[in-house]
C-alpha cells in the first residue's frame, strides 16, 4: 500500500514537477509525507511500515521511518517516509514529496510572484512550498534526509 501511495502521488504531481523544472532542475526525491485518509487507514499504514522500515523519530505530525529497501522512483530512490497523523485538512492529497534541487534560490525567487509558491520558515528548517489543487511539494533546507539521516 505504501509503495502504491508513493507512486500514485508521483504520477499525480508529474505535470507540476515539469512546471517546476522550467525554473530549476529536480535532482531527485528526498522524502515523502503520507497523509492517511482516516484513523483506520493510518493504523493500516503503521502496520505495513513497521514491516518495511526502521523507526527514526516521532514528530509532532507523525513518525519518520527509514525504509529497509528504498522505493525506486523515476526521481531516484526514496529512503525516508513519514506516516502523518490523520488530519482532515490534508484529504485533498495522498502525500507531499520533498525534492532536491541544485539552486533552491531560483524557486524561492518565485515567492510573491507566482501564487503557487510560498516560503515557510521554522526554527530548524525552511522550505519553499509549491502548492496546487493536485500538488503539494517541498524544497527544504536542510534536506529532510540530512536531518533524519543523523538520527539513524
Amino acid at each position: 500500500m505504501i509503495q502504491e501511495i508513493v507512486m500514485q502521488n508521483l504520477y499525480r504531481i508529474e505535470n507540476d514537477l515539469l512546471e517546476v523544472e522550467k525554473i530549476e532542475k529536480i535532482e531527485g526525491i528526498d522524502f515523502i509525507d503520507i497523509f492517511p485518509k482516516s484513523e483506520e487507514h493510518k493504523n493500516q499504514l503503521d502496520k505495513e511500515i513497521i514491516e518495511l522500515s526502521k523507526s527514526i523519530i516521532q514528530t509532532e505530525r507523525g513518525n519518520v521511518y527509514l525504509l529497509n529497501n528504498p522505493i525506486k522512483t523515476k526521481y531516484g530512490k526514496l529512503y525516508f517516509v513519514k506516516i502523518r497523523f490523520f488530519d482532515e485538512s490534508r484529504l485533498q492529497w495522498e502525500a507531499a514529496a520533498d525534492f532536491i534541487v541544485k539552486d533552491r534560490s531560483k524557486l524561492k525567487n518565485k515567492v510573491g510572484k507566482d501564487g503557487r509558491f510560498s516560503y515557510i520558515k521554522r526554527e530548524e528548517w525552511d522550505a519553499v512550498e509549491y502548492k496546487t489543487n493536485d500538488t503539494l511539494i517541498y524544497f527544504l533546507s536542510p534536506l529532510a534526509s540530512e536531518v533524519y539521516g543523523k538520527k539513524c
